[in-house]
C-alpha cells in the first residue's frame, strides 16, 4: 500500500474541502480488486475520512472496489496528528502506513475598504460606491460581507455596495466579513467628509 503523499496538509474544520488539500489516494501494488481499509485513530477523534460520502469509524474495515481510491481527510482542531492505515488485499494479507495530518488554525480574513464618488450631479444626493473586493483570505471562501453606514448595517454576498448620502457633513462606513467557517474579521473604518 502506498499513498499519493505521506502529510496531508488541512485547514481546520473545512468539511467540504474547500481548500482542495483534504484528499488522500491510496494505492494497493500489485493490484487486487478489493481491499479493505481501517484506521487506528490516535487523534483523539479530531481527525476524520470519508469515503464515498460515508464517514470511516475507526477501527472498523471499509470495503473499496478497484486498486486505489480517494479518501477525504478533515479535522477539527489544529495540530499535528500520526494516524495508522491498515489495508488487507483479497488474499487477507495486511500492510500498513502511517499518515501525518497537519492540521493548520483557520487564518482570519483581512479587510479593505475603499470608496469612491459615483455621482454628484443632483442637489443633495452624493452617491458612493464602496469596495471592499480588497479583503484576503489566504484559505477559504469569504462568504458575506456587512456593511454599515452611518449605523445602518446592509449584508450582501458581494463585496461591492452602494448608498447615496442625503447630508452633508461626516460619514462613517464600516466593513467586516465572514468566512466559509463563520468566523468573523475584525472591522474597517473609514470616514468620508462631503462639504
Amino acid at each position: 500500500m502506498y499513498f499519493n503523499a505521506d502529510t496531508i496538509k488541512v485547514r481546520e474544520r473545512d468539511f467540504l474541502n474547500i481548500m482542495g488539500t483534504g484528499v488522500l489516494y491510496l494505492f494497493s501494488s500489485p493490484a487486487l480488486h478489493q481491499m479493505n481499509v481501517t484506521y487506528n485513530d490516535t487523534s483523539g477523534g479530531k481527525v476524520h475520512f470519508k469515503y464515498r460520502n460515508s464517514l470511516l469509524v475507526d477501527s472498523r474495515p471499509v470495503i473499496v472496489a478497484g486498486d486505489s481510491t480517494a479518501v477525504y481527510v478533515s479535522c477539527d482542531l489544529p495540530g499535528i496528528y500520526s494516524i495508522d492505515l491498515f489495508l488487507t488485499d483479497q488474499l487477507g494479507k495486511t500492510t500498513s502506513r502511517q499518515l501525518i495530518v497537519q492540521c493548520f488554525a483557520d487564518q482570519q480574513i483581512k479587510t479593505s475598504l475603499t470608496a469612491r464618488l459615483i455621482d454628484s450631479s443632483q442637489v443633495d444626493n452624493w452617491a458612493y460606491e464602496f469596495d471592499g473586493s480588497g479583503c484576503l483570505k489566504p484559505d477559504g471562501k469569504i462568504v458575506a460581507y456587512h456593511f454599515t453606514v452611518n449605523g445602518n448595517e446592509m449584508h450582501t454576498n458581494v463585496p461591492y455596495f452602494f448608498w447615496t448620502f442625503h447630508s452633508r457633513g461626516e460619514q462613517t462606513v464600516s466593513l467586516y466579513a465572514t468566512d466559509d467557517l463563520l468566523k468573523l474579521s475584525d472591522t474597517t473604518t473609514i470616514k468620508i467628509i462631503i462639504p
